[in-house]
């Protein structure tokens, strides 16, 4: 995963009007009123030099779950993503989402960044 450490290290303490926002790579383990999953999706758009691939785009999805509206989050985390390099790509995002079973809105934004290999 190329940018899973990154990511991690990004989310740690990630914080939304003084509340912190949980994140985890594929799976939450906790019980917070609000989280994000995060995960590559795609590698593509690679690039090459001297008939060798010398990079890839790296695509993931950040997946926001929460009991409330979830617009605040999703904002900081665009904006968090956006400092470190990353770029939204909004025509990968999911439609709103609401989960009746569990009570949780949940939305699906993608961003991508380039990596050299």
């Amino acid at each position: 995963m190329l940018f899973n450490d990154e990511i991690q290290s990004l989310l740690t303490d990630f914080k939304v009007d003084k509340a912190t926002i949980p994140a985890a790579y594929l799976f939450y383990e906790g019980h917070a009123e609000s989280y994000i999953i995060w995960s590559q999706i795609d590698t593509g758009n690679s690039y090459s030099t001297d008939d060798d691939i010398a990079g890839v785009v790296a695509y993931y999805d950040f997946d926001i779950y929460s009991k409330k509206n979830y617009i605040a989050i999703a904002e900081a985390l665009k904006l968090k993503l956006k400092l470190a390099g990353w770029t939204w790509q909004p025509n990968r995002d999911s439609q709103d989402l609401y989960d009746v079973d569990t009570g949780y809105y949940h939305k699906t934004f993608c961003f991508a960044k380039p990596k050299q290999i």
